[in-house]
C-alpha cells in the first residue's frame, strides 16, 4: 500500500514540474505552467505559475513568484517577494528581498537592493548597497552601504564605501569612499576623491575633486582642498582655459600678454569722456602695507576712485570694494590729451610774446 502511493505522488510530481528541473523536491509545489524554471532549495519558486526562464538557489530563493521570467536569484530569501518582476538577478542573502514588480535589477551582496519594490535598472553590488531603494530607477552602486538610504532618487551612480550613502536627490555622481556622504536631496553633484564633498544637503550642480575637497556654492567647480597650492593645465603646457568672471586673492603672474576684449560691435551707446584731467587730480597714488601678508605696495583707494569714477568700483559679497584698474586707462588717455593741448597753447603763446618783443 506505501509503495502503490509513493508512485502516485512522484508521478504526479513529474507531472507538475515538466520541462521544469528541481533538484530538491517540494511537494507542495503550485508550479504549474511555467516552463525552463531550474529551483535548488527548500520553497524556491514554491508560487511560480506561469514565470518561464527562472533559476533559483537557496531556502525561499524566488518564492513568490508568480508570473516573472528570466529571474536570476542566488542566496537565502534573494527574490523571495518577486511576483511579477522579470529579467533580474539576485545575489546574496535577501538581496532584492521585497522586489515584486521592479525589472532588470542586478543585485549582488548581502541585502542589497533589499527593499526594492518597483525599481527598473539598477544595479547595486555590496553589502546594503541601494538596501532601502523602492522606486527609484537607473541607479548603480558599487561599495558597502552606496547609495544606502535612496528611495526615490534616480540616475545616480555611487562607487566606494558608503559613496552617496545617504542621497535621495537625483542624477548625482560620486567616487570614493564617502564621497557625496553629506548628500539628502542634492541634485546634479559631482565628487571624486576620498569624503569629496558638496557644501550642502541639498546642493546643486557642484562638482568636487580631490581628497576631503569641499564644494563652495551651487553651480560651481572646486579643485583641491585647502592644502593644494598649485592647479596645472594640461601639465603646465599651455592649455586654454575659458571662464566668464574670476576672483583671485593672491598675486598674478601672466607670462604672456593681457588681451581685453573691446570691439566696437560689442558696445553701445558710445561717447568720449572728455575731459577728465581735474578729475583725475582729485586722485592720489599711496603706498601701503597689506594687512594679510605685510607687503609694501603701491596703488590708489578704491574709496577714492568711488568718489570721482564710481563706474570702476565694484563690490562682492562681503561688500569689500575692488578697482578697475584697466578702466583708469582712457580717463589717463584723455588727461594726457587735455594737458598737451594745455602745452601745445602755452609753446604758441610764448611764440607770440618772443615774436612781439
Amino acid at each position: 500500500m506505501k509503495s502503490y502511493i509513493a508512485i502516485i505522488a512522484m508521478t504526479t510530481l513529474l507531472y507538475t514540474n515538466a520541462q521544469n528541473h528541481r533538484s530538491s523536491v517540494d511537494p507542495t509545489s503550485t508550479s504549474m505552467n511555467g516552463q525552463n524554471n531550474t529551483a535548488t532549495g527548500y520553497f524556491t519558486l514554491h508560487y511560480n505559475n506561469t514565470g518561464v526562464g527562472n533559476s533559483a538557489t537557496g531556502i525561499y530563493s524566488l518564492h513568490n513568484n508568480i508570473s516573472g521570467s528570466y529571474n536570476s536569484a542566488i542566496g537565502y530569501h534573494s527574490l523571495i517577494s518577486n511576483i511579477s518582476g522579470s529579467y533580474n538577478t539576485a545575489n546574496g542573502y535577501q538581496s532584492l528581498y521585497y522586489n515584486n514588480m521592479g525589472s532588470y535589477n542586478t543585485a549582488s551582496g548581502n541585502s542589497s537592493l533589499l527593499k526594492n519594490t518597483t525599481g527598473v535598472y539598477n544595479t547595486a553590488s555590496g553589502y546594503m548597497a541601494l538596501m532601502y531603494n523602492t522606486t527609484g530607477a537607473f541607479n548603480t552602486a558599487s561599495g558597502n552601504q552606496a547609495l544606502n538610504s535612496n528611495i526615490l532618487g534616480n540616475y545616480n551612480t555611487a562607487t566606494g564605501n558608503m559613496a552617496l550613502c545617504n542621497n535621495t536627490g537625483n542624477m548625482n555622481t560620486a567616487s570614493g569612499n564617502q564621497a557625496l556622504y553629506n548628500n539628502t536631496t542634492g541634485n546634479y553633484n559631482t565628487a571624486f576623491g576620498y569624503k569629496a564633498m558638496a557644501s550642502a544637503v541639498d546642493a546643486t550642480n557642484q562638482t568636487v575633486i580631490g581628497y576631503e575637497a569641499t564644494g563652495q556654492a551651487d553651480n560651481s567647480v572646486v579643485l583641491g582642498n585647502e592644502n593644494v597650492t598649485a592647479v596645472y593645465m594640461g601639465e603646465d603646457s599651455g592649455a586654454k582655459i575659458y571662464a566668464g568672471e574670476g576672483s583671485f586673492t593672491g598675486n598674478i603672474t601672466i607670462g604672456g600678454d593681457v588681451v581685453v576684449s573691446s570691439d566696437a560691435r560689442l558696445k553701445a551707446n558710445i561717447m568720449s569722456l572728455g575731459s577728465t584731467l581735474a578729475k583725475l587730480m582729485l586722485i592720489d597714488g599711496k603706498t601701503y602695507t597689506t594687512r594679510r601678508d605685510g607687503k609694501q605696495k603701491i596703488g590708489v583707494l578704491a574709496q577714492d576712485i568711488q568718489n570721482v569714477f564710481p563706474e570702476l568700483v565694484s563690490q562682492d559679497d562681503d561688500k569689500m570694494l575692488a578697482v578697475n584698474y584697466q578702466g583708469l586707462i582712457p580717463i589717463l588717455i584723455n588727461a594726457l590729451k587735455e594737458q598737451d593741448a594745455k602745452i601745445s597753447r602755452l609753446e604758441q603763446l610764448t611764440k607770440e610774446l618772443i615774436t612781439n618783443e
